[in-house]
Parts: C-alpha cells; sequence; structure tokens
C-alpha cells in the first residue's frame, strides 16, 4: 500500500504520541531522506559528528548525509556499542515493523486521514529538498538512478493537493513538460 505525504511540521504531532527511539528514527528519516531500514541499521561508527556515512539495503550505493546536531547528540545518548538503534534485546537492530505500528499507532490518535507511514518521511524530505535545491540534488539525496522515479517524491506535495508555499508553478510545469518530451523522444526515436 502507497504510504502519503504530509506536511514536515505535522511529524513534531506524530513523534509526541510515539516511543522516544522510534520518533527519533522517524526524524533521521526525515533529515535525511534514508529509508527506515537503513536507519534502523546505524552502527556508532557510522556518525561522525553530523554526518552519518550508509550503504543503502536496497541498492548497495554508499552515500552521506548530514543531520542536526540536537539530533546527533539524541542518537549518541541512545546508541549501544553495536547498534544506534538496538532491538529488544540489543544484539540486532530494532525492525522496521516496530517503526511501522508506531507510527501508524500515532497517526490514529491524531486522526490523521493520510496513510501515514515511515516512508512518508522520504516523501517529506523530497518534497522539502526539491523546493529548496531542485530535482538534480533531490535525486542525488535520494540515490535514484531515474529523474521520473524522483518526480514521483519530489511532486508528491502535488499529487495529494497539499501543495509546497514556495511552489513555482511555472518551474514546475516547465520540468514536468520538458519530461514528456524527453520520453517521448526515447520512445519515438
Amino acid at each position: 500500500m502507497k504510504t502519503d505525504y504530509i506536511k514536515s511540521e505535522l511529524y513534531i504531532k506524530l513523534y509526541h504520541h510515539m516511543q522516544y527511539e522510534n520518533a527519533l528514527a522517524l526524524r533521521v528519516a526525515l533529515e535525511t531522506g534514508l529509508r527506515i531500514g537503513d536507519v534502523l541499521a546505524l552502527k556508532p561508527c557510522d556518525i561522525n559528528g553530523r554526518t552519518i556515512s550508509y550503504t543503502a539495503q536496497k541498492t548497495r550505493k554508499k552515500g552521506k548525509a548530514v543531520i542536526s546536531a540536537d539530533l546527533a547528540k539524541r542518537l549518541g545518548q541512545i546508541s549501544n556499542k553495536d547498534y544506534i538503534f538496538a532491538g529488544r534485546f540489543g544484539n540486532k537492530p530494532r525492525c522496521r515493523q516496530t517503526v511501522w505500528k508506531d507510527v501508524k499507532k500515532a497517526s490514529k490518535e491524531l486522526k490523521f486521514l493520510e496513510n501515514v507511514a515511515p516512508h512518508s518521511a522520504r516523501k517529506t524530505f523530497a518534497v522539502d529538498d526539491f523546493h529548496e535545491n531542485g530535482l538534480p540534488h533531490t535525486q542525488k539525496q535520494l540515490q535514484h538512478d531515474r529523474t521520473d522515479t524522483t518526480m514521483l517524491y519530489a511532486f508528491s506535495d502535488l499529487l495529494t493537493g497539499k501543495a509546497h508555499k514556495n511552489l513555482d508553478v511555472e518551474k514546475f510545469a516547465e520540468l514536468v513538460a520538458n519530461k514528456v518530451v524527453e520520453k517521448l523522444r526515447q520512445t519515438v526515436f
């Protein structure tokens, strides 16, 4: 089932209804655009100051992301010697389903109409990053090979009718038109 985009300011409400460690994992996903599985697999040695080094589990691509100083400090406080987000017994990372259930419970308590799950944070990151830095930067941050995949994330606000306040409609229309023309050229010629 496809998850929905929600505006970044709604995450603070979610955090207050979630277990602390799960809220931090969601916050890492929101600040970095990482998939929740990649967030939960992080080890203390993967964080150097505010920089996270990771290898995406889905694509095996290596990457780096920067988090806020406050989040870096909090992650240092909760990590054990093996994992930042340790599972119940500490010898494995916390599982994705644990965070997923907590997000679902919190969004139900808040009576959100959207289908919110940990992957929603990746979409929110993409929308915010696109509006701040443009599509090429967002594509690089999400490690997508194809621009049209990134567009599905970066335009999530438009697709759900919750357009970003800083939306440049002309820039958006030009970008989409260029992509359509590019696709037509690939299929026709």
